[in-house]
């Protein structure tokens, strides 16, 4: 019999995806068993039904909101249509809930946390690494640490903050392994950051010129302004195109409530400075709409932008607007100060799903915002005025 991993879609609609690396790592703990992969963003809709016949267990991975909705509708399907498939449910969504998860007749066993910790080869032979790479850009993604030293209040709650590290070998057998199933031209390393040890950005650096390979990024600002000089101009002449480093918000008040880090705008400023010293772009996700911000933050948040492009002409932004993540403090703000409602099961956080899905560089409306039509229009001004900063 086999186990099936099945990917759903996180998005309704994107033309090229990044590799389901979570299967794989699920995949490459049950090497002994026989294991179809499906991905539901890249595969035919006919697979599934092709290959549940056979199979004794099916296992989902999905992240709270559209990804939820996507895995529910399947989870239903799989169990109305092969009451005999057993199916787990792992990912962020059921780490967070896995009572509610286990209390739903769609789901019989539930799997919490990281589902290796660098311990085993991914078996990249179980999907067409092909299909994944956009022919314009020959990107692809590969992740060699799992969690984030951040305590920011509105991003994953702490189960999902343990900081796990690729051994270093590995990653480097990886990349060897990716390169020979697809000759791609960028690395996108989709870590909460890869500067948190200088040593190991600066093997990553080393491996990524190795192979002749120009390479994507995150950081935190503090970490680049701690990196020593001499090592950060070694990456920074590696093949690094991008750095992506969070900022947020520019108002002192929102980062307070955030849980950015003390001096948070300092650091970010004295990090936007460094970066100008390389022909590297740097890109910044920015959170309107958080919970009580008011005209005066958003002014604050444009000023502060303005400032960082003066400072650094690469510099980039793109916006979102805040939605509660499940057990976070932030979202805990919004139950106790602003009426919100968290789905209390599986099912209502399938429904709620699409809602919770991210727009970006466009409104979406907040209810926590204060004077949310002067708001708006001072957005959308900024919006058309300043084009050309967005990605």
């Amino acid at each position: 019999m086999k186990t099936i991993l099945y990917y759903p879609r996180l998005e309704p609609y994107k033309p090229y995806h990044y590799m389901p690396i979570s299967l794989l790592a699920v995949a490459s703990t049950m090497q002994d068993k026989d294991i179809v992969i499906i991905d539901e963003r890249v595969d035919p809709p006919e697979k599934l039904e092709q290959c549940i016949g056979d199979a004794d267990t099916i296992m989902f991975s999905a992240y709270t909101g559209y990804q939820v909705t996507a895995m529910y509708e399947k989870a239903k399907w799989v169990k109305q249509n092969y009451p005999g498939v057993k199916v787990v449910l792992g990912g962020p969504h059921a780490t967070i809930f896995p009572d509610q998860c286990l209390a739903d007749p769609n789901i019989d066993e539930v799997f919490c946390g990281y589902a290796e910790k660098g311990e085993y080869e991914l078996p990249w032979h179980l999907i067409d690494t092909k299909k994944y790479i956009n022919p314009e850009t020959e990107r692809c993604i590969y992740i060699s640490s799992y969690g984030c030293v951040g305590r920011c209040t509105f991003c994953a709650q702490k189960k999902r903050r343990e900081l796990v590290f690729i051994p270093l070998d590995k990653v480097g057998r990886d990349i060897d392994n990716l390169i020979s199933l697809h000759k791609f031209k960028e690395a996108v390393f989709f870590d909460a950051t890869v500067f948190t040890k200088p040593a190991r950005a600066f093997f990553i650096a080393n491996l990524m010129q190795k192979h002749g390979l120009k390479w994507i990024a995150d950081s935190r600002a503090d970490e680049i302004c701690k990196m020593p000089a001499d090592m950060l101009d070694e990456i920074m002449q590696s093949g690094i195109t991008q750095l992506t480093v969070g900022l947020e918000t520019g108002s002192e008040r929102i980062a307070m409530l955030m849980k950015k880090g003390k001096n948070h705008l300092e650091k970010y400023k004295k990090a936007a400075e460094i970066m100008s010293r390389y022909g590297v772009r740097l890109t910044s996700g920015v959170i309107f709409g958080c919970p009580g911000e008011t005209p005066a933050d958003i002014r604050q948040t444009i000023d502060y932008i303005k400032q960082i492009r003066e400072i650094n002409p690469n510099f980039r932004i793109s916006t979102t607007f805040f939605k509660p993540l499940p057990s976070t403090e932030m979202s805990d703000i919004c139950v106790r100060e602003y009426g919100y409602r968290e789905p209390q099961s599986l099912e209502e956080w399938a429904r709620h799903g699409e809602q919770g899905h991210y727009a970006y560089n466009q409104w979406q409306d907040a209810p926590w915002i204060v004077e949310p039509e002067e708001y708006r229009r001072i957005y959308e001004q900024f919006r058309s005025d300043e084009k050309e900063l967005f990605v």
